[in-house]
């Protein structure tokens, strides 16, 4: 395994884990990261539904949950490069290759630009560590 592999990961590592740390901290009644920037919709976010689970639970949580699990598929991205790396699986670097672009294509239409950025660059260092 070589240093680009393993910056490539790490990159990834880190945009997981803080996604993670931010979404936990939302946990609490005074939510910071991933709340709307118009704090008047967080109390509708909390008393409705989505339509496709009317009897479940309220938005809110909803948009928390996605996001917790997106912060797990982000770190366990990271460990698929080192594994993959480590021992050499050669027919899952393609697919690693278009997750991170599609990661990248993702944050630019739906996110912002950090994991953008982020995507960009992990995945850029993760085909140089391969190619190289």
């Amino acid at each position: 395994m070589n240093f680009l592999t393993i910056m490539s990961a790490a990159v990834f590592a880190v945009l997981g884990s803080l996604h993670l740390v931010y979404t936990l901290r939302d946990f609490g009644e005074r939510p910071r990261y991933f709340r709307p920037a118009d704090r008047s919709l967080l109390p509708a976010m909390r008393k409705t539904t989505t339509a496709i689970g009317p009897n479940g639970r309220d938005y809110w949580s909803g948009v928390l949950g996605f996001n917790l699990s997106h912060s797990i598929g982000v770190l366990l991205f990271a460990l698929f490069i080192v594994v993959t790396a480590q021992y050499q699986i050669s027919w899952l670097k393609p697919i690693l290759a278009l997750v991170g672009a599609a990661f990248a294509a993702i944050s630019w239409r739906c996110w912002f630009r950090v994991p953008m950025l982020g995507s960009l660059i992990g995945t850029a260092l993760m085909v140089a560590g391969w190619v190289v």
